[in-house]
């Protein structure tokens, strides 16, 4: 009996066509589609996200302006952990600064003159580095002695 009922609704399915069950079809197929587009969008938005890389990080940020990673991620909707990511790479590859203050982080694209400055000093530290230490032992021995004489026996 069962199978008898399932063919003859398959038969009169067949019958009838598509043009009897165009109106319902069409309207599932348009909320899927409304609810396949929205998806999209949101997919798409979410992927625009994950594109912003190291490099657009760096165009987006103004030299000597400092900046946090909440900051920056407010500013370009995006999450902090991803720019993170990005203003790890940046200060890896030498283009972006940080300091860490507390528990934030400030990060900045150095100016010409920071620039300049940094470079001076690690100059002028290389060249009080170039000579040969003298007197090293000398001191470890005093040093050594001065623990002696403290040392309770």
């Amino acid at each position: 009996m069962r199978q008898d009922s399932t063919a003859r609704a398959s038969s009169r399915d067949r019958q009838t066509g598509a043009a009897a069950r165009s109106p319902i079809a069409s309207h599932t197929k348009a909320k899927d589609n409304r609810h396949a587009h929205s998806k999209d969008t949101r997919q798409n938005e979410t992927a625009k996200q994950r594109r912003l890389n190291a490099s657009q990080l760096d165009a987006v940020m103004t030299p000597g302006v400092r900046y946090t990673c909440v900051a920056l991620a407010k500013q370009l909707n995006s999450s902090a952990r991803q720019i993170k990511a990005s203003l790890s790479q940046l200060v890896d590859a030498g283009t972006v600064r940080h300091v860490q203050e507390a528990r934030i982080g400030i990060y900045w694209v150095p100016t010409h003159a920071e620039k300049r400055n940094f470079e001076e000093k690690r100059m002028a530290r290389r060249q009080l580095l170039r000579h040969t230490l003298e007197g090293y032992d000398a001191d470890l021995h005093r040093l050594q002695s001065l623990c002696m004489l403290v040392r309770r026996s």
